[in-house]
């Protein structure tokens, strides 16, 4: 498996030969309750690309630490930045990379907050005529995550902080968990709360949706087996159709 970054530029012509295409991972700076740390998101979304890069034969990019963390941002230690940053950071680094030969950009997200801007951003390249690209969000998570959760969910589009989200750290990075500090908390979500504007600490008082002590690592290597494995389906289907 090859990543971008060890390479010097005279190696990239014959990188980019062998293995014409790239995966940028994504991730995000935000509170993850008082027991995971602000850089969760880019911590897994490096994992998570490292496996599914050298799965599907990907070169991997380095992680773009910064996601849009809206909804959280009012949390201290959060940062965020915009939809529009996002789509237009993947339009630059897509026009590089097609310089460079590359066949197609894989965006692999490990903050659900980055969902809209990646899709957006795959839009736009298809519009401009520019690198075809997918974007991925913890593929299959819907799937595994209704085998293998033991506490309840708390809110059917949220994965923070949580069992599910503690779990895979522990699995990836259980040296940057304090599983001393996890705590349980389900909040009361406003009837507009999926329809509105809503900051999440208004309903989160330690930024934790769901039960983190619940955690285990045996659940959280689950889950990311699981999702490696879904997105190396999708994405070798994905290759053949542009080959």
């Amino acid at each position: 498996m090859t990543r971008w970054q060890d390479l010097t530029w005279p190696e990239v012509h014959g990188a980019v030969a062998r293995t014409p295409w790239a995966l940028l991972p994504f991730g995000a700076v935000e509170e993850h309750g008082p027991h995971l740390p602000l850089g969760t998101d880019a911590l897994v979304a490096g994992s998570l690309a490292s496996r599914v890069a050298a799965a599907a034969d990907l070169i991997e990019l380095p992680v773009m630490p910064y996601g849009q963390v809206w909804s959280l941002e009012h949390f201290d230690g959060s940062l965020s930045v915009s939809d529009d940053t996002l789509v237009a950071l993947v339009l630059g680094v897509a026009d590089g990379l097609r310089r460079a030969g590359v066949k197609g950009l894989v965006l692999l997200s490990a903050h659900l907050g980055n969902a809209a801007a990646l899709k957006k951003a795959t839009r736009a390249l298809e519009e401009r005529g520019g690198l075809p690209a997918i974007a991925l969000t913890y593929p299959g998570l819907a799937a595994v995550a209704a085998q293998v959760r033991q506490a309840p969910e708390s809110h059917p589009a949220i994965m923070h902080a949580d069992e599910l989200e503690t779990s895979v750290m522990l699995a990836l990075h259980p040296e940057e968990v304090s599983m001393d500090r996890a705590v349980s908390e389900y909040p009361e979500y406003p009837p507009h709360f999926d329809v509105g504007a809503v900051r999440w600490d208004t309903v989160s008082r330690s930024g934790v949706f769901g039960d983190a002590t619940a955690a285990t690592a045996d659940t959280g290597r689950t889950i990311v087996d699981h999702v490696v494995a879904t997105a190396v389906s999708v994405i070798d289907g994905w290759k053949k159709e542009l080959e």
